[in-house]
């Protein structure tokens, strides 16, 4: 199944399989059967046409370096924390 993150900064979106981090991308999830290559297409096209842009889920689990007031309970920023917040 696809889910969709909506960013709390812009209009960015991440289209992944359900359960976030337990894979290691879309590739991943595809390979793995957890995301279906139609849902996906059709999910990033209305993704598009809302006036997002999709992002891939490994992009976001690079460190995130520049400054910003982030929780101070995260230790290591990666960009997830920096556009989409923690959980």
């Amino acid at each position: 199944m696809a889910v969709v993150c909506v960013s709390r900064f812009g209009s960015l979106a991440l289209v992944r399989a359900d359960n976030p981090g337990a894979l290691l991308g879309t590739d991943d999830a595809q390979a793995e059967g957890e995301l279906d290559g139609a849902d996906l297409a059709k999910v990033n096209r209305a993704s598009a046409e809302l006036g997002h842009v999709v992002i891939a889920e490994e992009l976001l689990e690079c460190d995130y370096r520049a400054p910003g007031r982030l929780p101070s309970h995260v230790r290591q920023p990666a960009w997830w924390a920096r556009f989409f917040g923690t959980f």
